[in-house]
């Protein structure tokens, strides 16, 4: 894509805008996973040696205008922090010029003058982190007046977000409008790989899709399926298309859009389409004595599926060991919970291992990493993405705003 890029740039000396997605699942103040988080450190080096003054400019889920301490970028900065092995501190005012580098977290409003003069007199040495950037209402309204304010505090602007790159927010597309802009190694690297898998895809193309939603997966599933040779489904994807072929789903339930999906991709691509052979399933409770093995036709009226079954394990893993080409988005089953993990950590065991060399293969979305790394398989795959939305909308042929905008 015709973007420009840090490596090509002359930013020596700048002051950096760093637009990151760092948000990490974060409990009781603790992170949980720093996943998005290794994945900015090159860019955050590759500024350090051409001398860059860094801001970074983040959010934690969608506090919608509003300052809440729990959303606070806080554990992400103290993080960075140690991995870059500098002092952390925190402050909401000036900042001092410490001996050594820090990571600093700083809380005071983008939106009052006085933070534009205590950045602008911050040590260069220094890796500055603003506070969650959806703490203002203008952040999501893509607000231009909000998007210049941010510009004032930097000389050029970087894009590291992929996972965000889709939304028309003010720091990935407004704020391109006042600053010259230039793509992140990470961001090069997600459209350069991704790129591969629309472009010039070796057959055969294995697209493994499953998750909840069928209506937020429709368009990658369609674009996609024009290209691939077979498609193979488990979660509720799968009982969605199992229910519109006539099978009984018990007590499953199922999107109320999904009837349409499911029916229009049964049409389109019923000689590509892979629908699980047997099912786990258990009562509502998912009381351990409930849980057994069905065939897909039958699972009783009162049965949850949870997971894909040994049969549609072993139909499936022929069908990945063979491939060239494998897209895996979206866990197989409710994966979370052990008794229903099988299906998902023994398909990630597959992907990793024919990833690298014998197959080309891209895995994305946050289950679907969290699969794959809890199967210890992430350093055996050729491209694992940090976008789940971004990537799916990128394979579903959609132009991405944040992208676009850095044309």
């Amino acid at each position: 894509m015709a973007i420009k890029t840090i490596k090509t740039a002359n930013i020596k000396n700048k002051t950096v805008l760093l637009r990151v997605d760092v948000n990490e699942p974060i409990e009781n103040g603790k992170l949980l996973d720093d996943f998005r988080i290794q994945k900015i450190i090159p860019t955050i080096e590759f500024l350090r040696k051409q001398k860059c003054k860094i801001i970074i400019v983040g959010h934690l889920g969608r506090p919608e205008g509003r300052w809440t301490k729990e959303l606070s970028l806080r554990p992400v900065a103290h993080r960075i922090a140690e991995l870059l092995n500098y002092k952390f501190v925190e402050t909401t005012t000036h900042l001092p010029h410490y001996p050594i580098a820090h990571v600093v977290l700083y809380g005071g409003k983008i939106t009052e003058p006085e933070t534009k003069v205590a950045l602008d007199a911050a040590s260069s040495k220094d890796i500055i982190i603003l506070e969650n950037i959806r703490y203002y209402k203008g952040e999501e309204e893509n607000s231009l007046v909000f998007a210049k304010k941010l510009a004032s505090l930097a000389d050029i602007y970087v894009n590291e977000a992929f996972a965000v790159s889709h939304r028309k927010e003010a720091s990935v597309v407004a704020i391109t409008k006042y600053l010259p802009s230039y793509a992140g190694l990470l961001l090069n690297e997600e459209l350069r790989w991704l790129g591969l898998v629309i472009k010039a895809p070796k057959h055969p193309f294995v697209l493994m899709m499953g998750g909840l939603k069928i209506s937020e997966k429709a368009h990658t599933l369609e674009n996609l399926g024009k290209h691939v040779d077979t498609i193979l489904l488990g979660g509720g994807i799968a009982n969605s298309l199992l229910a519109e072929r006539g099978y009984e789903i018990g007590a499953t339930p199922i999107e109320t859009e999904a009837k349409a999906v499911a029916k229009r991709l049964l049409r389109n691509y019923k000689n590509k389409i892979q629908l699980p052979v047997d099912l786990v399933v258990a009562n509502k409770k998912m009381d351990s004595g409930s849980i057994r093995v069905s065939d897909a036709h039958g699972v009783k009226k009162t049965e949850l599926i949870l997971d894909i079954g040994p049969k549609t394990i072993l139909q499936y893993s022929r069908a990945l060991k063979k491939a060239k080409t494998i897209v895996w988005n979206g866990p197989m089953g409710y994966f979370e919970h052990k008794p229903f993990h099988t299906g998902t950590m023994s398909l990630a065991r597959i992907v990793g291992g024919v990833g690298k060399g014998r197959c080309f293969s891209v895995v994305g979305g946050g289950e679907t990493v969290d699969a794959l790394r809890l199967a210890r398989q992430e350093h055996f795959v050729d491209h694992v993405s940090t976008g789940g939305g971004a990537m799916l909308e990128l394979l579903a042929g959609k132009a991405l705003l944040g992208v676009e905008a850095l044309k």
